[in-house]
């Protein structure tokens, strides 16, 4: 029981620095976006509008956890963690690049409120992918409170086209309707990739003991392999301006200094949720990146970026409400597995079919919030964790 509150503690911990992480980091994107900033010597003042390179920034913060990683593990652990092929973040990488610079894109089109609602769309593809991909099974409540998270964030997007806030720090001219339809499609085809790389992490957390430090840093360490040879050709067809970009950070400490904690911000942001989908599940972590919208849009009421709009608390409402039922703090007794269903977990555990070598670890990754099952929880269970041949997390 000691070490079981001691495990839960530290899930929470990372949940609460993933929620405050993120929403730092978008609030910063935000503030970047709406910067302007002379573009060379005695011209115009722009936005900082660049999200290649932005992606770029994203992955060197992530970068950042290899650098710890390296410089908190032992020599026999570095040895042990050589044999884990390179390539498998390669692949995370790839789907980690294209969801970013989709979202970066989409700032151009419409507000940064907008793209943080849209963004929920992830909870959906992310729990449809984890049943194509890795097996998993949804009961009731899972699929009720995915629901409520997607009418929630669907609501608060209506808000905003049918009573659009007004920023108060900059004046934006009119986007026409076509220009935020594209825009938000940007949004949900970025969801799409960020969602295979969710469901990816995790099929790579249960097949491979890695460290998140590692997943993350490795991620980030390709990610700036691909951004450098990325801009080189963008800037040669004149498509991106990187030389503009550190020109205009050079000419604006707020913009420098929101450069900073956008980076740092990622980096904790990463390590938290790999650790959390590593403890939990894909679809919990995309649970709670949702969830920072309610502290997003608090904050963009505090600071004045934003206006109050009933719909959108409704909206807020409806997204909280689903993260609690799909969670199972708020337990729904006609939602709840069926006496077969929990029967089938026991004993499919109990003859090894289906769930291979399984572990606690690997029932905490499966869990909806990464509980610790105790013998009376463990009957509740998602019947089907991981589909690799030796798949088990140490």
């Amino acid at each position: 029981p000691s070490s079981g509150s001691c495990a839960m503690g530290a899930l929470t911990c990372f949940m609460f620095l993933m929620l405050i992480s993120g929403a730092l980091n978008t609030l910063l994107m935000k503030f970047m976006v709406v910067q302007k900033v002379p573009t060379g010597f005695n011209l115009p003042a722009e936005g900082f509008d660049h999200p290649y390179f932005q992606t770029l920034l994203m992955m060197i913060g992530e970068f950042l956890c290899l650098v710890a990683y390296y410089l908190s593990t032992s020599k026999d652990d570095l040895a042990k963690a050589a044999s884990i092929p390179n390539q498998i973040f390669m692949v995370a990488c790839s789907f980690d690049w294209t969801a970013t610079t989709l979202v970066n894109m989409a700032y151009i089109f419409i507000a940064a409120s907008v793209v943080q609602m849209t963004r929920g769309a992830i909870v959906i593809f992310t729990c449809l992918l984890s049943v194509a991909f890795l097996g998993r099974r949804q009961h009731g409540y899972h699929i009720f409170g995915v629901a409520l998270v997607a009418l929630g964030i669907t609501l608060v997007s209506l808000s905003t086209f049918i009573n659009p806030s007004e920023e108060t720090s900059t004046s934006t001219p009119s986007t026409s309707a076509a220009s935020k339809l594209f825009g938000i499609s940007l949004c949900i085809v970025a969801q799409v990739f960020q969602a295979a790389m969710l469901v990816y992490e995790e099929k790579i957390m249960s097949q491979y003991t890695v460290p998140p430090l590692r997943v993350v840093g490795m991620e980030g360490l390709f990610g700036i392999l691909f951004g450098v040879i990325l801009l080189t050709g963008l800037n040669a067809f004149n498509v991106e301006s990187t030389p503009v970009a550190l020109y205009q950070l050079q000419s604006s400490t707020p913009l420098l200094l929101a450069v900073i904690g956008s980076i740092l911000s990622i980096a904790i942001f990463n390590f938290s949720g790999v650790t959390v989908t590593q403890q939990a599940s894909a679809v919990a972590r995309s649970t709670i990146d949702v969830s920072r919208t309610i502290l997003i849009w608090a904050v963009e009421l505090a600071v004045g970026w934003n206006t109050f709009n009933m719909l959108q608390l409704v909206g807020f409402v409806i997204v909280a409400a689903g993260t609690l039922v799909y969670n199972r703090l708020v337990v729904i007794s006609m939602l709840e597995p069926s006496e077969e269903a929990k029967a089938l977990a026991t004993d499919l555990r109990e003859d090894g079919h289906g769930v291979p070598m399984m572990s606690l670890s690997a029932i905490k990754h499966s869990s909806p919030a990464g509980r610790i099952l105790d013998s009376a929880d463990e009957t509740t269970s998602t019947t089907s964790t991981c589909t690799g041949s030796n798949a088990s997390i140490v």
